[in-house]
């Protein structure tokens, strides 16, 4: 009658198999289902290119603001790189890149080739961190947490499960992120990171230009239509964080606030614009 915690982060595998939530007279997913465990860190490859172009070989200045929209969703981490939010996934393509990148990938999201590129797209818009989130969320509902009292809800879980202080703290605050934004709360995250993908797989060439854009295109306008400001996609991009990393997003957000002083601040181009096939 115990719940046992069955998150797994920062190992290299591509497939966790889902945990069993037991307690409370009832079972459900304890885990955040079959998922890949990857990295979302400060930990891209670095290197020497710094030209300012986009993927088609444009200036900065004449890149499209759809795609001027993908750079946007992920510019928080591309600028904890180092790299380029004005280039299509961060950097200029070369050789160089391509290797570094085949090892960022293998080594955060066991990405080797097109195959498991496909796979990972496909698992991250089908299933995401986001529907682990609900699950998990949705069992401490039906073990009573929504009926507890909010300054109370730490020692319910310490009395009622199998977890630490810590673990205690954590599934309060993403409980009462639940509560307060719903089961889509964090669905930017995986949004987010998905776009991001599309560019990672295109440096490191496992996807065609045309096809990483055309894939970009796709998945921006299913996130575009799910909020309406880059203050609204960025806080549950940023909840999705919290979620996954279990750390505060503080770091994050201050990324975000930097970015949008800056002269060529990436959420200049207008959240609502019409995302459409420029290239």
């Amino acid at each position: 009658m115990r719940f046992k915690k069955f998150f797994i982060l920062g190992t290299a595998v591509s497939i966790i198999a889902a945990g069993t939530l037991t307690g409370c007279s009832n079972s459900g997913d304890g885990g955040k289902g079959s998922e890949n465990v990857e990295s979302d860190k400060n930990d891209s490859p670095k290197t020497d290119s710094d030209e300012k172009k986009d993927t088609a070989g444009k200036e900065d200045n004449e890149l499209s603001d759809t795609i001027r929209w993908f750079n946007a969703s992920y510019a928080i981490l591309t600028e904890l790189n180092g790299w380029d939010y004005n280039v299509f996934g961060g950097l200029k393509p070369s050789a160089q890149v391509a290797e570094l990148e085949q090892q960022l990938l293998e080594d955060s999201w066991s990405v080797t080739d097109r195959a498991s590129a496909d796979e990972t797209l496909d698992w991250i818009l089908t299933e995401g961190h986001r529907f682990g989130f609900v699950d998990n969320m949705s069992y401490l509902e039906e073990c009573g947490l929504s009926e507890v009292a909010d300054n109370q809800r730490r020692d319910f879980i310490l009395e009622n499960f199998d977890v630490t202080q810590e673990e205690a703290d954590f599934y309060v605050s993403s409980y009462n992120m639940y509560e307060e934004y719903g089961a889509e709360a964090i669905d930017a995250w995986d949004y987010c990171r998905a776009l991001n993908l599309m560019g990672f797989f295109y440096l490191a060439g496992y996807y065609e230009e045309t096809e990483a854009l055309d894939s970009s295109l796709e998945i921006a306008k299913t996130l575009q239509a799910k909020f309406s400001s880059w203050d609204g996609l960025i806080d549950s991009y940023l909840r999705g964080y919290e979620y996954w990393a279990e750390e505060s997003s503080d770091a994050r957000r201050e990324v975000y606030e930097d970015l949008k002083k800056r002269e060529d601040n990436p959420y200049r181009v207008d959240f609502n614009t019409e995302l459409k096939k420029t290239w």
